[in-house]
């Protein structure tokens, strides 16, 4: 039986929406959720079924219409379920009594993978999409629930290695990126700016999203900790991630996205109606942190939501911001 690749990546995303870990690495989610999201956002039902998915990523009618659109899509074209094929290393298999899936076996009226045993559905499209089920429960097995991403290379993912050295306050402050340095239209909230106080100089600046000549919901916060040397600034960046501070004050989720600095991690978080004052910022929102040298990077963006932002935005304004922290300790 051939696996339902379309039921896999719509899975993968589905986990990365709601917050599961999933045992594919953090670069090979990216790629899928990246390429499952530009395929259903090219056409009409594929960009409904999407907004769906989004809204109720638990929601199994909203699964099956973005599965259906993504199955669809991947029969028309082959190229398209290579990519995915290769991204999520599926693998047929044709055995007698038997259905591999990922290590797994289905055998008699029953699935079992590792520790984990559950009743066979009665139909091939249930089997097929309790695939994608089995994917999340596995990485929750092995991960033993939601984590944290950290790469702590001393190479930078986004340009090679970082001349490390500590900034002024006055650089640190040069180093915010100003409205000039930011793709699309935007409008200042908060401008550049920096102090000395603490041990690491602090920099901060916050953008509106900006249509024609009024804002809408979308915001960018930068924050920045210019420390005197890596060793406190990894210090700091470790502390950052443990800490999961956002402006939601809500439970932060993996997601997968590129490597920035010398170490990164990405999350989610969603801000509810009670938790915040401001209604225009409830939904999710996006959380990268980075480590550049002796510079930590902190980026809030969001919400993403009614054609609002988007996820590739947000991996651009963060890898600019990481850019200018490597520029800034190279002109030293």
């Amino acid at each position: 039986m051939e696996t339902d690749v379309a039921a896999v990546a719509v899975g993968v995303l589905a986990a990365t929406l709601t917050g599961a870990a999933t045992n594919l690495g953090q670069e090979t989610a990216s790629a899928v959720v990246r390429a499952v999201r530009e395929r259903l956002g090219a056409t009409p039902r594929g960009r409904a079924a999407l907004a769906g998915l989004d809204a109720e990523p638990g929601d199994v009618e909203a699964r099956r219409e973005a599965e259906a659109v993504l199955r669809e899509e991947a029969r028309a074209d082959p190229g398209l379920r290579s990519a995915l094929e290769t991204h999520l290393n599926t693998s047929v298999s044709r055995t007698t009594g038997s259905v591999v899936i990922n290590g797994g076996k289905v055998r008699g009226n029953q699935i079992s993978l590792g520790p984990i045993t559950v009743n066979k559905p009665n139909t091939t499209g249930g089997l097929l999409g309790l695939a994608a089920a089995l994917l999340v429960a596995v990485a929750l097995l092995v991960y033993g629930g939601v984590r944290f991403v950290v790469d702590g290379s001393a190479e930078s993912g986004d340009g090679g290695t970082v001349k490390a050295r500590a900034l002024s306050v006055a650089e640190t402050e040069q180093m915010m990126p100003g409205l000039t340095d930011l793709p699309g239209t935007w409008a200042t909230s908060i401008p550049p700016g920096a102090r000395g106080e603490g041990k690491c100089h602090e920099g901060g600046a916050e953008y509106e999203g900006a249509n024609g000549s009024g804002p809408n919901d979308l915001k960018v916060r930068f924050l920045t900790y210019a420390c005197p040397d890596t060793t406190l600034a990894a210090e700091g960046y470790t502390g950052r991630v443990k800490l999961q501070e956002n402006p939601g004050s809500g439970k932060e989720y993996p997601f997968p996205a590129r490597k920035f600095g010398d170490e990164s991690t990405t999350t989610t978080y969603r801000v509810e109606d009670e938790t915040l004052a401001d209604p225009t910022q409830v939904g999710q929102h996006l959380m990268s942190r980075a480590r550049v040298g002796t510079v930590v990077v902190e980026m809030h963006y969001g919400p993403i939501r009614d054609e609002a932002g988007s996820e590739r935005q947000a991996e651009q304004l963060m890898r600019i911001m990481c850019d200018r922290a490597r520029e800034a300790q190279k002109r030293g």
